[in-house]
């Protein structure tokens, strides 16, 4: 499997998430208000390894970011931050249900969350968070 094909696998799994509204397979410019809750998947870093001979292991952190609501004046903090409670629950309930991305990866090793926070993405700010989730490659 290739680090291009897990975060296709990650952002097919996003879009199953009930309430995310897009989870482009591109990294986008800019995130627009009827895009949102929007999810982008990064690679992190990576250990690569051989097993046995002709057999090759990678395990790779991936970033999921979810930007959820836009941080706007006016606007009631836990508004944005109430948004997110749900959506923090069902992705860590999406990954552990799934453990192997549909078959994209051997499995998922740890899946953890940095909890609700303010992100900023294209220089705008918005309510989200981020999951740290490592996949198994063989």
């Amino acid at each position: 499997m290739t680090v291009q094909a897990t975060v296709a696998a990650f952002q097919a799994l996003h879009r199953a998430i009930a309430g995310v509204t897009s989870a482009p397979a591109a990294l986008p410019g800019s995130a627009n208000e009827t895009d949102l809750p929007l999810v982008i998947t990064k690679p992190a870093e990576a250990t690569w390894s051989q097993q046995a001979v002709g057999l090759k292991r990678q395990e790779r952190a991936y970033l999921v970011y979810c930007l959820v609501a836009p941080v706007a004046l006016g606007d009631a903090p836990d508004t944005g931050f109430q948004a997110c409670l749900p959506l923090l629950q069902a992705f860590g309930e999406a990954y552990l249900n799934d453990l192997s991305l549909g078959g994209a990866v051997d499995h998922l090793g740890e899946v953890a969350d940095g909890g609700v926070e303010v992100l900023t993405f294209a220089g705008v700010h918005y309510h989200g968070f981020i999951y740290r989730v490592t996949a198994v490659e063989k």
